[in-house]
C-alpha cells in the first residue's frame, strides 16, 4: 500500500483531511524488525514515529546499559514523551524499541511541532496520549511502591499479551527481569511458582498464559 492509502485507512477517523495530507506528504513509511531502536537516548528527536501496525516498547535509559520498561506503543499511537522532547528541542531521555515487526510513519519533528498550532485534532491526539500514558506510569509507580513482585510480573505478562493479542509471550526470563529492573533469579522463581499454580506454562524463551 502507498503511504496515502495507509494514512487514510488507519488515521482518517482521528485526524482532519488537511492533516492527513500533511502526514502523507512529509511522512516516511518505514518497517522495522523486532528489537530495532527507533529512538535512542541522548539524541535530539528529529523524527516522530507514528505506529501503523505492530508493537514498540518505551524504556527509560541512562545510556550506561541501565533501564526500565515504561509502556507499550501500538497501532495509531506515538510517544507523548517523545513529542514533548521534540517541542522543547531537548535530547531524548527514552528509548523506543520494536517489540514485534513494526510498520510506522516517521515524521520530521519540525513539521509535527507546527501541527500543534494548525490542527485541533493533533492537539486532541497529543492530550489523549499524554493522559493515557501518564496514567499508565502512575499505575506503574504505584505497583513498584506497593505491590509484590509476583503481581508485577503477572501484570507485565498480561499487558504484553494484550498489546500483542497473543497469549504466548515470547520473552526470556532475563528480558522480563531487565524490563522490571529486578534479578533474573527472582523472575525465574516466581514463574516456576506460577507454573505450579497453572497460571502459566513455561517453554523455551516463551511463556503461555493459561
Amino acid at each position: 500500500m502507498k503511504i496515502q492509502e495507509i494514512v487514510s485507512t488507519y488515521f482518517s477517523s482521528t485526524f482532519e483531511n488537511n492533516l492527513l495530507q500533511e502526514i502523507s506528504t512529509y511522512g516516511i513509511l518505514k518497517n522495522a524488525e523486532p528489537d530495532k531502536i527507533i529512538l535512542e537516548v541522548r539524541r535530539h528527536v528529529e523524527l516522530i514515529p507514528l505506529i501503523v501496525t505492530g508493537v514498540a516498547k518505551v524504556k527509560r535509559r541512562d545510556g550506561k546499559g541501565n533501564g526500565i520498561f515504561l509502556h507499550y506503543l501500538s497501532s495509531k499511537q506515538t510517544s507523548a514523551i517523545a513529542l514533548t522532547f521534540a517541542v522543547e528541542r531537548k535530547k531524548s531521555e527514552i528509548r523506543i524499541e520494536t517489540e514485534s515487526n513494526v510498520t510506522y510513519i516517521a515524521i520530521p519533528s519540525e513539521v509535527v511541532n507546527s501541527w500543534f498550532v494548525k490542527y485541533s485534532s493533533w492537539r486532541s491526539f497529543y492530550f489523549k496520549l499524554n493522559r493515557e500514558q501518564t496514567s499508565f506510569l502512575i499505575e506503574k509507580i504505584n505497583d513498584i511502591a506497593f505491590e509484590k513482585l509476583e503481581y508485577r510480573i503477572v501484570k507485565y505478562l498480561e499487558t504484553t499479551s494484550l498489546v500483542n493479542n497473543d497469549n504466548v509471550v515470547e520473552k526470556k526470563h532475563f528480558d522480563i527481569a531487565r524490563d522490571l529492573k529486578v534479578s533474573r533469579e527472582a523472575v525465574s522463581r516466581i514463574l516456576e511458582k506460577l507454573e505450579k499454580e497453572e497460571v502459566v506454562t513455561l517453554g523455551r524463551n516463551r511463556i503461555i498464559l493459561n
